[in-house]
């Protein structure tokens, strides 16, 4: 994937800073760049940047020639193919930069998540039969069309190098006799000689490259060169691996006569004709229907190339980071590197990764040499030990030939983001320190329900209504235990309301009708029990803090009482009673923070509660309406059922300051970070995100999410501002950055699972990683 540059200062090309090298072939190389004047760690505004190797004379026939590719890029104007950026042929080492795409190419994508499923396999070949439209208009031939030369990003594939493109007229520099192109996806023109390449010969190697992604083999494939030869030659290709839905298309790419072929934009029509209506057949909102193995794969490019971004602007140097080793894409020829046979991924759903949750704005690409050699991913930490020193992870030690044990995980990860409900992760929500042990993204279908979890090193624990409760093994969804809803024929059939889990060292506390239940979190095994206050209180909600389990609770026969206790846990599965005081109204959200408990009372009136004593020590004006709160610092954030904005008061007396977000109807909301940055979602079409500074009460930014998704959450990871929909997480810088770019991932579902009829719950967020429970589904996968 990334190859860590040499230690030493940093290396300039142009205008461009090198972060890591992306490969290299024959002639040059590729690097991962960002303008010296402006360093980034966003992939988005990151280049790559191909040179010419320093040990190469630079001719002035290799100048033609990169003149050549540079004015065929230039030439070329589609989504789905590489747009050049920058260039200079006449520097002292010739020089070019395209968009990156943090993605796979289709060699890789291929080899490690298996061929692609029917659908992915039409929109891939109608965006690549647009990008040939394309460049077939602007005169141009490209004449090596393979699974190399196509990079999977989230809105589509891009086609990439034009390196030995030709236009249509253009006088041949290849030297007589030698092949030009990439054997088992060339057309049988290109054996005849560069002058009988047309751009049908194009289409037909589009047609190899389309039987490759849907069956996991090239339709000419053999171990011999020379047999692989001679049937493209004949045109006789082994298309029993391809799904008849597709072979027509396919079977037609391949005709020996280039005149019997469709031409691009007539594929274009076939493919978009021939795809069905019903699930899967489309993109999802803001993306391409790529299946789950390749969304991992797109988030895995992407953290990479964030985390060499933010090596270079640390000053810590990309070398800093650990060299992930070479994976050689897909040759035809090459035993020992062929993809698996036809081999789909695993049909379960906690290995259809949600969130690989990504990017579909932003369509980028590298220009990467013929011939260039991938890194592949950093192995699992889990898995290094098993497979030798050679595939192990993580930064070696000074002085040492072993590699160090990489940090993982060592903490509980609330909710909400801590105290004080912020929603603010922290830097540890980006930091792959802070990830589970081996984790990778996974979708796990569950009982409805649970609707709140909370991560542990090992475990993600999850409740429910009625003392349910669920853990899943972190790294990768699996069941391992789960404790059914407990329902008194008094409760009508109706479970009571859950509590958040409350975590102490090992044990987790789960609230239910029968009091608070002790069970070791990464076993499931009961270890205690507090009583409850008694059977005619139902619990309504609750929050931990330093120990302390602070829970509200509803009288069943007069529901104009309600109940705050404070019990203390002592992590082993038991606790002690330090208060109970009644409240007079009905209560609903619980939040615990510096010395307070706050409980909104009647749906909208906040009171603050001694967190020691359980005394009343401010009660909310009449008229300030705060259904939800956040505690920050010496301020309460909160948020109305109308569209009066986020009022903030003053965290110890509860009188109103100022409002944020007047007039703003706020579909998700208030978060706050450490620096005190606020986030609201919504506006009259939902799709706004708005920062604003608490103390100035100061609008900041708005910014326009994709117009496919609305928003209804919001949080901060490190230096971003999430917003989230019913499948799509958008990112957007917190600052520095004068026009915000979204980054989205798109969720791709378990078939059976209707997006529209999905209801989400607070997200946890840790390393990178995401974990998005939803009403009978629980996913997670790589933040954007």
């Amino acid at each position: 994937m990334l190859e860590a540059l040499p230690a030493g200062p940093p290396r300039l090309v142009g205008p461009y800073r090198l972060l890591a090298r992306l490969g290299a072939g024959g002639m040059g190389e590729v690097h991962l760049a960002c303008r010296a004047d402006a360093p980034t760690a966003d992939p988005y505004r990151m280049v790559a940047v191909k040179t010419v190797r320093e040990d190469l004379e630079v001719d002035g026939d290799f100048r033609t020639r990169f003149r050549r590719e540079i004015t065929a890029a230039r030439a070329v104007d589609s989504p789905y193919a590489a747009r050049l950026v920058d260039a200079d042929a006449d520097a002292a080492a010739p020089w070019l930069a395209t968009e990156y795409v943090p993605g796979p190419s289709l060699a890789e994508a291929v080899t490690r998540a298996g061929a692609l499923p029917v659908a992915a396999v039409r929109a891939l070949g109608a965006a690549l039969a647009r990008a040939l439209d394309a460049v077939h208009g602007a005169q141009v031939l490209h004449r090596d069309l393979k699974p190399a030369n196509v990079l999977l990003g989230a809105g589509g594939p891009k086609l990439i190098d034009f390196g030995i493109a030709q236009a249509f007229e253009a006088t041949a520099l290849t030297s007589t006799g030698l092949i030009v192109g990439s054997p088992g996806f060339m057309s049988p023109e290109h054996l005849v000689g560069n002058r009988a390449v047309v751009p049908a010969s194009d289409v037909f190697c589009l047609g190899a490259v389309l039987a490759f992604a849907a069956s996991g083999r090239g339709p000419f494939h053999d171990d011999e060169m020379a047999a692989v030869v001679f049937r493209i030659s004949r045109a006789e290709a082994d298309l029993s691996g391809v799904p008849e839905e597709v072979r027509p298309l396919v079977t037609g790419c391949l005709r020996l006569d280039p005149a019997e072929r469709p031409s691009a934009a007539e594929l274009v029509g076939l493919l978009e004709r021939s795809e069905p209506p019903g699930p899967g057949a489309g993109a999802g909102p803001g993306g391409f229907p790529w299946p789950g193995g390749v969304l991992s794969l797109l988030a895995e490019y992407g953290e990479a190339a964030r985390l060499a971004g933010e090596a270079a602007a640390s000053g810590a140097g990309v070398a800093d980071l650990p060299t992930l080793g070479p994976s050689v894409p897909y040759s035809p020829t090459a035993v020992g590197a062929r993809p698996a046979q036809a081999q789909a991924p695993e049909p379960v759903a906690r290995r259809r990764p949600w969130g690989a949750i990504t990017a579909g704005a932003v369509a980028v690409a590298v220009l990467a040499t013929s011939g260039a050699v991938l890194l592949g991913r950093q192995e699992d930490p889990a898995d290094a030990g098993a497979k030798g020193p050679s595939a192990g992870a993580g930064n070696p030690r000074p002085g040492s030939g072993s590699a160090a044990a990489p940090k993982v995980l060592d903490h509980v990860v609330l909710p909400y983001g801590g105290e004080g409900h912020t929603g603010d992760f922290g830097k540890a929500g980006t930091d792959r320190a802070a990830r589970p042990a081996g984790w990778s993204p996974w979708a796990t279908k569950t009982d409805p329900g649970m609707n709140a979890c909370a991560l542990t090193p090992k475990t993600l624990v999850c409740t429910g209504g009625g003392g349910a409760a669920l853990g899943l093994r972190a790294s990768d969804g699996t069941k391992v235990w789960s404790v059914a809803p407990r329902i008194a024929p008094e409760d009508f059939g109706v479970p009571s309301s859950a509590g958040h889990p409350a975590v102490v060292g090992d044990t987790v506390y789960v609230t239910g009708r029968a009091g608070v239940t002790a069970y070791g979190a990464d076993d499931g095994k009961e270890r205690g029990k507090v009583p409850a206050p008694g059977p005619e209180w139902a619990p309504k909600g609750s929050d931990l803090l330093d120990g302390v389990l602070y829970t509200s609770y509803l009288h069943r026969a007069d529901e104009s009482r309600g109940l705050a206790t404070a019990v203390r846990l002592d992590g082993k599965g038991g606790g002690k009673e330090l208060w109970r005081r009644e409240l007079g109204g009905i209560p609903e959200q619980v939040v615990a923070a510096r010395g307070h408990l706050y409980v909104t009372v009647s749906g909208v009136v906040p009171v603050a509660l001694d967190a020691a004593t359980g005394e009343e020590t401010a009660r909310g004006a009449r008229g300030v309406e705060c259904a939800t709160m956040v505690v920050h610092r010496d301020a309460v954030l909160c948020r109305t059922s109308q569209d009066g904005g986020i009022p903030v008061l003053d965290a110890d007396m509860l009188k109103p300051r100022r409002t944020l977000a007047a007039g703003v109807p706020v579909s998700g909301g208030p978060t706050v970070n450490a620096d005190g940055t606020v986030a609201v979602v919504g506006g009259h079409d939902r799709r706004t995100l708005f920062t604003y500074d608490l103390a100035s009460g100061r609008e900041l930014r708005r910014a326009q999410g994709t117009p496919a998704e609305t928003m209804d959450a919001a949080f901060f990871a490190g230096d971003r501002v999430l917003a989230s929909g019913r499948q799509v997480t958008q990112s957007f810088p917190v600052s520095g950055q004068a026009e915000p770019v979204p980054r989205t991932r798109n969720a791709p579902l378990p078939a059976d699972v209707d997006a529209l009829s999905l209801t989400r719950s607070e997200a946890v967020i840790s390393g990178g990683a995401l974990f998005q429970p939803f009403d009978g589904l629980i996913v997670s996968g790589y933040l954007p």
